[in-house]
């Protein structure tokens, strides 16, 4: 058996209608060799597991992880306790992969990155977006975290892999975050980082399916971003991040604001965001967007 050199995880809850295709693109691989393939049933109620099953019966090389559901973060980190490769690929069943991915990341994959970053596109009914901060490939020597709040970067783990030791060695774990576990973990492992790589190609599908966990718009899914926003402005103090929270901030409350339903948690987070971000600095001195301030005033009367 050759050497595990990159051990891909994958998500799986639920996904009956959308697992095939993600269980095909992994079968159909051009690189054969050189990793391993965890399916981590997140405690299934409908065919998953034995979507799974029929693919390993069909020559899918891959070890079915059947756990107990409790969400995704418990899913990435399960994938990392339970990796061999050096490096790590964490993907969700619902999306799939380029036929190549494996093949054009292993050209990649060597010490000198902590991190591969690959192109992608958001797959719909009728059409496909690439992510346009993926046109053009770079590799990035420093302050490497900044690559998310310069908008360089994306904040997903599924097109990205990373280094197993690094995440061990800095006790990096997925939060127990639904809808916003991705953001904290990228954030901290940069910050780990040395050197990093983007790629251009595109190598992964993102599927927008009406009922996903990205779409997820509850009460519990603004709660848990309001958290990551304030969390962040804990930890950084920068101008940047500063305006990059605002961004998104006015982004949220806009959405927020248009539920019937309120909270007393969010409306305390809202609070306590807007004491850190020093509102009155950023509403007229940054580089956010006129329309965005606009736009945060309109909704800041209506909360």
């Amino acid at each position: 058996m050759s050497e595990i050199k990159l051990s891909v995880s994958v998500a799986i809850y639920n996904i009956e209608k959308y697992l095939p295709k993600c269980l095909e693109s992994l079968m159909n691989q051009t690189q054969k060799e050189g990793y391993e393939i965890l399916l981590i049933n997140d405690g299934s109620t409908d065919n998953s597991l034995e979507i799974c099953k029929q693919y390993i019966e069909k020559g899918l090389n891959a070890q079915i992880i059947n756990k107990v559901n409790g969400g995704l973060h418990s899913v990435r980190n399960l994938g990392i306790e339970n990796s061999k490769g050096k490096y790590i690929l964490m993907i969700d069943g619902d999306d799939y992969l380029s036929e190549n991915t494996i093949e054009i990341l292993f050209r990649s994959l060597d010490d000198e990155f902590d991190m591969i970053a690959f192109g992608f596109e958001w797959k719909y009914e009728s059409k496909s977006l690439k992510d346009r901060r993926f046109n053009i490939e770079k590799i990035y020597d420093e302050d490497l975290k900044m690559t998310i709040f310069k908008n360089e970067l994306n904040t997903a783990v599924w097109n990205k892999v990373f280094k197993r030791d690094i995440i061990l060695q800095n006790n990096i774990f997925v939060p127990e975050l639904n809808g916003a576990e991705d953001y904290l973990f990228v954030y901290e492992y940069l910050k780990k980082c040395k050197k990093i790589k983007k790629i251009e190609e595109v190598l992964y599908y993102y599927y927008q399916r009406e009922n996903g966990l990205s779409r997820d718009k509850s009460l519990k899914f603004y709660e848990n971003n309001f958290k990551v926003l304030l969390e962040l402005l804990k930890k950084e103090q920068k101008i940047e991040i500063k305006d990059y929270v605002l961004s998104n901030y006015i982004y949220l409350v806009r959405e927020y604001i248009k539920k019937s339903e309120k909270t007393e948690e969010i409306k305390n987070l809202l609070r306590k965001i807007e004491e850190k971000i020093d509102l009155k600095y950023l509403l007229f001195k940054s580089n956010v967007r006129l329309k965005m301030k606009i736009r945060y005033l309109k909704a800041k009367g209506r909360y």
